[in-house]
């Protein structure tokens, strides 16, 4: 008959030498890619008919400027997804950069956007209009020409002091943002749950509004009617 084991002092030490502490966690999830806040700011829609304004963050990860939607004061989707200002800026072309004005939706090809909504376009080409970086093309309606002076801009994100949160820590938001339960996708038993209007509700964990009426849609298209370069840009 075998001796029992002797209980061990959780206090002594391990024939090695350590601590008797409990086994390391090796499946922790990795910190998340944060991006440094430097301003939050409001843009005017480019459609005057319509009015009303998005509000917008400019940020950087060590070198790399970026830009996001943040809130729009009318009911239409669009993406919260930070985007680096390169990509954008590569998706105009030698014409355009030389002097030829270029419509919203020059923005919404190349894979700027992951997120398709149909104001993404518009609402960031206000945006490059409240930066300085476009403005309105008069003879052209709805169109935009470029300002120039990215490298200059760039270099003023970087040099900037960053926003402050209240405890006057540095503001900082997720590169990538947590995923958001849609609460319209399934009911508390796992059903899918009918909709009475029979409009599709956007899908679950996306990175948009969950404003069904998708009213700002005409500022994507204002300006489309004309003649423009499109979007060269690769994801």
């Amino acid at each position: 008959m075998s001796k029992p084991k002797a209980k061990r002092d959780k206090n002594t030490e391990l024939p090695d030498g350590g601590a008797d502490t409990p086994e390391s966690v090796t499946d922790a999830s990795p910190a998340p890619v944060m991006v440094t806040v430097i301003r939050t700011a409001e843009a005017r829609k480019l459609n005057p008919a319509r009015g009303g304004r998005v509000t917008y963050q400019i940020g950087h990860i060590d070198k790399e400027v970026y830009l996001r939607l943040k809130e729009n004061d009318g009911g239409g989707q669009f993406s919260r997804e930070w985007v680096p200002f390169e990509r954008l800026r590569n998706c105009f072309s030698p014409a355009v950069l030389t002097g030829q004005p270029f419509k919203a939706s020059a923005l919404s090809s190349g894979g700027v956007f992951v997120g398709r909504s149909s104001t993404n376009a518009g609402f960031m080409c206000a945006v490059i209009r409240a930066e300085g970086l476009a403005y309105e093309d008069t003879e052209h309606r709805g169109m935009s020409l470029l300002n120039g002076g990215f490298d200059t801009w760039v270099q003023g994100v970087l040099d900037a002091e960053p926003e402050k949160n209240e405890d006057g820590s540095v503001k900082q938001e997720p590169l990538v943002p947590p995923k958001r339960e849609n609460p319209f996708s399934t009911q508390k038993d796992g059903a899918a749950k009918k909709s009475g209007s029979g409009r599709k509700q956007p899908a679950a964990n996306t990175d948009e509004t969950t404003d069904v009426a998708d009213t700002d849609e005409a500022d994507a298209a204002f300006g489309d009617t004309a003649d423009a370069e499109s979007c060269t840009a690769s994801a």
